[in-house]
């Protein structure tokens, strides 16, 4: 959990195995420069990409970021990359330190992602985009009843509806 977390229930998102804890600006710039002071990081995270990401949340107070929990320790990350356009559309990015993958975590994750994006009114319908070989994240969109929205090589771009 970041350090400096508010403790209100929007900031909190919990699945049956997992707590995903909003991730804020300061904690956000201090990870995105790899110092995961205050956080408890499981084996295989932070991966490469999560610098990326911090650095987003940290850029954009609409680039909502949570980190994934399991037992007490950060094993990933997901969220919206910007807040809703006009469209009311949103795209969601998400990535787990490898030794967790496979465990359905990601898709637990995911599904609680979308629970909350369902609460706010201005989001109507969710993106992401896969690397058209990440087979295994692209069945973990058509799981949770994303389908895919175009095809421009090498990325497969999904949406799905909210509500």
């Amino acid at each position: 959990m970041s350090p400096d977390r508010r403790a209100s229930g929007a900031d909190r998102i919990v699945t049956r195995r997992l707590v995903l804890d909003r991730l804020e600006p300061r904690s956000a710039r201090a990870l995105s420069q790899g110092d995961c002071s205050g956080m408890v990081p499981a084996r295989g995270w932070p991966t490469d990409a999560t610098a990326i990401v911090a650095h987003r949340a940290a850029a954009d107070a609409e680039a909502l970021t949570w980190l994934i929990h399991r037992e007490g320790a950060v094993i990933g990350e997901c969220g919206i990359k910007h807040g809703p356009g006009a469209d009311g559309v949103v795209e969601i990015g998400y990535g787990l330190g490898a030794p967790w993958r496979s465990q359905g975590y990601g898709t637990e994750a995911i599904r609680g992602l979308l629970g909350r994006l369902e609460e706010l009114p201005a989001c109507r319908r969710v993106t992401a985009e896969v690397h058209e070989g990440n087979l295994p994240s692209r069945r973990l969109l058509e799981r949770l009843g994303f389908s895919v929205d175009d095809l421009t090589p090498p990325y497969v771009w999904y949406a799905r509806a909210l509500g």
